[in-house]
């Protein structure tokens, strides 16, 4: 089936997809080193730390409003939210990187 998205919508998906996927897997090696609870993932004996999480969600959370209702250009928002997460947490995660390369693989 397929999608009434434009491709820079899809995009922006699958950013959001593997950020979700990201720290699920993240969170479950945190739970098989501690006791499991809700906070476990938040231990600093953990895989995670809070700040990491929270740069993580800013990065993504005006996303759906991007997507729904654009409020700058793809390239914008792209600067301003995925490469910045990105120059932080160089070593981890790359939004950006995970966004060109869908627009890349999906190119008419």
């Amino acid at each position: 089936m397929n999608s009434n998205l434009d491709r820079d919508a899809l995009a922006h998906l699958e950013v959001i997809y593997r950020v979700t996927i990201h720290l699920r897997l993240l969170g479950w090696e945190g739970s098989n080193k501690l006791k499991p609870s809700l906070f476990s993932f938040f231990n600093r004996s953990g895989s995670l730390n809070p700040d990491f999480v929270a740069d993580l969600m800013d990065a993504i959370h005006n996303t759906p409003s991007q997507i729904s209702k654009p409020f700058c250009s793809t390239q914008e928002y792209v600067e301003m939210y995925y490469r910045d997460f990105d120059r932080r947490h160089p070593k981890t995660i790359s939004l950006e990187t995970i966004f060109t390369g869908f627009m890349c693989d999906t190119a008419i």
